[in-house]
């Protein structure tokens, strides 16, 4: 692989990267901050079980990845130059890369999680704690972050040209990182199938509407994530990075592939969008005590019991949300107009 610097039309992703960004921080941002407001206080009076350890570190790797969305727009509209200089390129790209994975791996164990509460709910009680879950979401962060850090490391900034995590063609060592994050989501998708098929097959007429309409549920998220959000990105991207090892020619192949990666790993970020739903179907408690806590999202129960004084910083958080979401709304409607 050829170590020149490729001359790309950079300039070419700025209006799709920068609406597909705002977008998702637009909606993603309120979205998971309720999620875990809900979930929060579903903790506090002792409910949830291991499935809300799983999915508080999947919205929590969301909302971390959802944080450094605003920093990529700007650097998008720099043109691609990153003036904030090498270390907080190196840490706001870590921070990206370490909590799209590890939302990978989360997704993986709420997958395994249903499969083994549906097909196996009585000998799978004793892993189906909440101390193995929250062993279980430790050591996912701990591997993700050395994974990450074995593609990521030495750097993933070019001083020269102030590009931040870009470099065409890339290095050999980063596009075998790259190949090997085929492998996680292929791994999910096994996982995946394995509990559709053991759910399909243990089904029983002693189930309740509730409970499969949960399942179907749960399966479509999955098979969304799978196919719209992480298919056309790791598809793409593994055609490249393999012809990358192969090719002699590295810049025609950016060149021609550049436009349609960079929308494709723009996409990815869709799964902040979509891992609340599994708040939805996972934790109908949480979504009581959410609606408890916060009244303007629905009817409160017993309001008669809440203060004067939670009912202001009730009114305050809601009156902030709508106008977060409002001001996020109007700046992506703006810069993509």
């Amino acid at each position: 692989m050829s170590n020149d610097t490729c001359n790309l039309p950079l300039d070419t992703d700025i209006f799709g990267l920068t609406c597909i960004y705002g977008l998702i921080f637009t909606l993603g941002l309120p979205s998971n901050l309720l999620s875990l407001w809900g979930l929060y206080h579903l903790g506090r009076s002792g409910g949830g079980g291991c499935q809300l350890v799983y999915i508080l570190n999947l919205l929590l790797s969301d909302f971390l990845q959802l944080l450094t969305l605003p920093l990529w727009i700007l650097y998008l509209q720099g043109p691609h130059q990153w003036p904030y200089g090498q270390l907080t390129c190196e840490l706001v790209g870590y921070v990206f890369y370490v909590n799209v994975y590890a939302s990978v791996m989360f997704l993986c164990l709420i997958a395994t999680d249903r499969c083994l509460a549906i097909v196996y709910p009585f000998s799978s009680r004793r892993v189906r704690t909440v101390r193995v879950a929250a062993v279980s979401g430790v050591a996912v962060w701990i591997l993700t972050f050395l994974f990450c850090l074995s593609g990521l490391l030495p750097s993933v900034f070019n001083s020269d040209r102030l590009l931040c995590l870009e470099q065409y063609p890339v290095s050999r060592r980063y596009a075998q990182f790259k190949i090997a994050t085929v492998v996680l989501v292929n791994t999910k998708i096994y996982i995946y199938t394995s509990a559709h098929i053991g759910v399909t097959l243990r089904q029983s007429p002693s189930l309740s509407a509730h409970e499969r309409h949960k399942i179907v549920g749960i399966l479509v998220v999955i098979t969304v994530n799978f196919i719209v959000v992480f298919g056309p990105y790791h598809l793409v991207g593994g055609y490249r990075f393999v012809s990358l090892l192969l090719t002699d020619d590295p810049c025609e192949l950016e060149h021609s592939l550049f436009l349609i990666y960079r929308l494709c790993y723009g996409l990815t970020s869709l799964n902040t969008l979509l891992d609340p739903l599994f708040y939805i179907f996972l934790c109908p408690d949480a979504r009581l005590e959410l609606q408890r806590s916060l009244p303007c999202l629905g009817r409160g129960q017993n309001p008669s019991k809440i203060s004067y004084l939670s009912k202001a910083h009730i009114h305050n958080y809601c009156e902030f949300m709508k106008q977060l979401f409002s001001a996020a709304q109007f700046t992506i409607i703006k810069n993509c107009i």
